[in-house]
């Protein structure tokens, strides 16, 4: 019996984690695939939506054309102007308490466009068989619409699971913010409760391994107390076959051909700003990396990212990211296996883009002086750590590519790869493993868990 998977994604790390599942699930089982998102473009999914709608013939949908979204239009189209302003008033400077009460109006208007919204929702779970398997990004079922998909489909029966949307590299995670971090103040209380009413929960949760205590019990969750739906399993997007599937179809579309040869050519990828990253230490880096006249430097925005503006999170002001790096190139529309392809050596402070860096055998530097974080890079001693500025000065203007790569322990990079993603095993066995994760319940199937 073929099973039908209905998927929710929101940006391009939703799908690229997804792919390897639905392309699996396609090929081998031939089951039945519904990918929506609540953006009508994904922006930097190109390559992947392609992949899907020439090898599986699949096209990703917009949820809010559904049928039982019909006569709603006006509706839709004022919660995303709503959600434009809220954005908006992030890139400036906002007086302290007066900030905050508008901040709640706006929060309010777009809970009652919400509410009125919950009914076409309601009548699209209403319509679903029950042995449909709906598949939402962890995280997103706390969010308007998943939130109401989670609610209605629990009602019915209809299991729904939450999938990661990267790899967590955290060891040890401070967010930002002036409030402690294991508790929330009562204005971000108050203001979370009307951003999103009730919490939900999916029936359970798939995440790679080791993640289930470094990410879900980290200080970036607090209140998550659903443990017992929490399962680890494998990690398909950063398998070796996953990622020589999907390069071997990349490099048929596009190749980077930038920079002079003779240099090093080093790809700067950013991690979201509010990670207690010292904003000064952050320009620091751009400045040096754009001055250095013996490599060719590409940065790339975090793919969560929604503009070119980098957060400082002390004053509070944006800065475009082209006004920093004069002499970079933008890479934010290039794939980053593309990126990763290309690179002699990465820099990275925090993205799960690393483990694409490891695969490809690519020298990570980490520039620990730019947050107060630590991450599985250092612990397992696989990246070469840079503690201050001229040490990634020193690093970068005094050794050539080949003699960065020596600083890397290759035995332990390969060890560290077949503990967290292959586990010896080939990736047949793998999706297999992960598929049976998604299929099955969780508790029942612990003999394909890594546990």
């Amino acid at each position: 019996m073929r099973n039908n998977f209905i998927i929710f994604g929101h940006v391009f790390n939703e799908l690229d984690m997804v792919l390897p599942f639905i392309d699996y699930a396609l090929t081998k089982y031939k089951d039945s695939v519904i990918l929506y998102s609540d953006k009508r473009n994904v922006v930097g999914a190109d390559n992947h939506l392609k992949y899907l709608r020439t090898c599986r013939h699949l096209e990703q949908k917009y949820f809010y054309d559904e049928q039982c979204f019909r006569g709603y239009e006006k509706i839709i189209g004022f919660h995303e102007k709503v959600k434009q302003v809220q954005f908006n008033r992030r890139r400036r400077k906002n007086i302290r308490y007066i900030s905050y009460v508008i901040s709640l109006i706006l929060l309010m208007i777009n809970r009652a466009n919400e509410i009125v919204l919950e009914k076409p929702i309601k009548r699209y779970v209403g319509q679903l068989m029950l042995s449909n398997i709906i598949m939402v990004y962890v995280g997103g079922e706390s969010i308007f619409p998943y939130s109401v998909i989670v609610k209605y489909a629990e009602k019915r029966c209809i299991k729904t699971i939450g999938y990661f949307q990267g790899f967590y590299l955290y060891s040890n995670l401070k967010i930002t913010g002036k409030a402690v971090t294991v508790k929330r103040s009562i204005r971000k209380v108050i203001s979370d409760y009307i951003k999103t009413g009730k919490r939900q929960y999916c029936n359970y949760y798939l995440v790679g391994k080791s993640m289930k205590n470094t990410f879900l019990r980290s200080s970036g969750n607090v209140g998550f107390n659903k443990m017992d739906r929490v399962f680890e399993t494998a990690t398909p997007r950063y398998t070796k076959g996953w990622t020589n599937k999907l390069r071997a179809y990349l490099m048929k579309e596009e190749k980077i051909n930038y920079g002079d040869e003779k240099k090093t050519n080093v790809v700067f990828f950013l991690s979201q700003v509010k990670q207690k990253v010292n904003f000064k230490e952050f320009i620091d880096i751009f400045q040096l990396l754009s001055r250095l006249d013996n490599i060719n430097f590409i940065y790339k925005p975090h793919t969560r990212s929604s503009s070119k503006y980098v957060r400082d999170t002390v004053g509070g002001d944006f800065i475009r990211f082209d006004k920093v790096a004069a002499n970079g190139y933008d890479g934010s529309n290039i794939n980053s296996m593309l990126l990763a392809d290309w690179a002699d050596v990465g820099i990275v402070f925090g993205s799960s883009i690393a483990i694409q860096l490891l695969i490809d055998n690519v020298p990570i530097i980490v520039p620990s002086f730019v947050h107060t974080n630590t991450t599985i890079l250092e612990k397992n001693k696989i990246c070469i750590t840079a503690d201050t500025l001229d040490e990634l000065t020193n690093i970068l203007a005094n050794n050539t590519k080949n003699d960065i790569r020596k600083l890397i322990d290759n035995a332990r990079v390969k060890k560290f790869l077949n503990e967290y993603f292959d586990a010896d095993k080939d990736y047949e066995q793998i999706m297999q493993e992960y598929y049976e994760a998604v299929v099955n319940n969780g508790h029942e199937n612990k003999d394909a868990l890594y546990i």
